[in-house]
């Protein structure tokens, strides 16, 4: 059985850097709305296109050990963070391209990403669970976490109450990302095809 403790160390790496860019660049691109400042800008769309490029690298990285487990799973999970990283993309660029595009990335932000995100994240903690690649509270805390991404995409809310209901997906994924480091793959249970 191939042990994959390069591959969880550097997906758990991957995780971190796509949350902190996504974090800070969202926010500095949040900033840009009301203060149209060239840095700020600049900076904001660099940490999108790094966070683009890090969810990219997590579906590239997991392709592997979620095709010894559940093919089509992994295709799944390929293809909509291959979806994700396109919208992640998308997005910032819409705004470095003209003021006008605001609503452009509203639709990438608000719907595309969240979809896709979703989407994948659903298909990732559903194969994490059944098959025990790792405890599975990480695996029950996703889907709480998603279902707040649902909530507050679908409701489209925008106080307080919305960053409440990102924050169990937020930890979570902080979590997985230092899980993965230190720990990776749960040992005792092997890696295997399914028919």
């Amino acid at each position: 059985m191939k042990s994959y403790k390069k591959t969880a160390r550097y997906t758990g790496t991957l995780f971190l850097t796509a949350m902190a860019a996504s974090l800070i660049g969202g926010s500095l691109l949040e900033t840009t709305q009301e203060n149209s400042t060239p840095i700020v800008l600049i900076a904001g769309v660099t940490l999108e296109i790094v966070n683009a490029l890090a969810v990219l690298g997590i579906g590239v990285l997991l392709f592997p050990v979620l095709k010894t487990i559940h093919p089509g799973a992994a295709k799944s999970y390929l293809g909509l963070r291959m979806l994700e990283s396109l919208a992640c993309t998308a997005a910032p660029l819409s705004l470095a391209f003209g003021a006008n595009n605001s609503d452009l990335r509203i639709i990438f932000t608000g719907i595309l990403i969240p979809l896709f995100f979703c989407s994948g994240a659903l298909v990732l903690y559903w194969v994490l669970y059944k098959y025990h690649l790792l405890p599975r509270f990480i695996s029950i805390w996703g889907f709480i976490g998603v279902t707040g991404i649902v909530v507050l995409n679908t409701f489209s809310i925008q106080t307080n109450l919305g960053m409440i209901l990102a924050f169990p997906i937020i930890l979570n994924e902080i979590f997985l990302g230092v899980w993965l480091i230190t720990k990776g793959f749960k040992p005792k249970n092997q890696l295997y095809h399914i028919t």
